[in-house]
């Protein structure tokens, strides 16, 4: 029987741009899918952050980055409609995030 040296001899006929994508689509399948929010959803996450807005309390909101979920927490000091964006002015500066971003939203109480 002879012996064979299993996908080896596949990579030497593949070109190099089969390579590169090869590598790509194995990492894609490690990366968290954006989940599309409801329209309830949309809607409590806007009205957690007028609250938060207008209580002038913290707010921590769950944003979609980079293919992956991260959570931001600080004050949101405004919002621009015209390029759909709010100002969440953290500990050390002042972020700009999109509105597509946002995945969730929750206020952040001081006795926590």
């Amino acid at each position: 029987m002879n012996k064979d040296r299993g996908s080896m001899k596949w990579t030497a006929m593949m070109l190099p741009e089969h390579l590169v994508e090869i590598r790509k689509w194995k990492e894609e399948q490690f990366h968290e899918k954006k989940r599309d929010l409801t329209e309830w959803e949309l809607e409590e996450i806007e009205q957690t952050i007028q609250r938060a807005f207008k209580l002038r309390k913290l707010v921590t909101l769950t944003l979609w980055q980079n293919n992956n979920l991260h959570d931001k927490t600080g004050l949101i000091t405004g919002t621009d409609p015209y390029k759909k964006e709010l100002l969440l002015d953290a500990d050390i500066s002042v972020k700009r995030i999109a509105f597509n971003d946002i995945q969730d939203a929750k206020m952040v109480d001081v006795d926590d």
